[in-house]
């Protein structure tokens, strides 16, 4: 069964902290995360930046 799980964050370190912690997790292998993506956008910025998150991302 394949989840879609969005999350938002006020600050960036908080989205940084909630990657970290899925990265412990699937260590663990209690979770498995298939990929995954960061999103900032800072306030002066025109548009949104997005990134590959830094999770070892399994394959199915």
């Amino acid at each position: 069964m394949a989840t879609l799980t969005v999350s938002r964050f006020d600050a960036s370190r908080s989205a940084e902290a909630v990657e970290a912690t899925l990265l412990q997790l699937q260590k663990q292998e209690l979770i498995k995360v298939r990929d995954a993506a960061v999103v900032t956008w800072p306030q002066d910025a025109m548009k949104p930046k997005p990134r590959r998150a830094t999770l070892a991302i399994t394959t199915p």
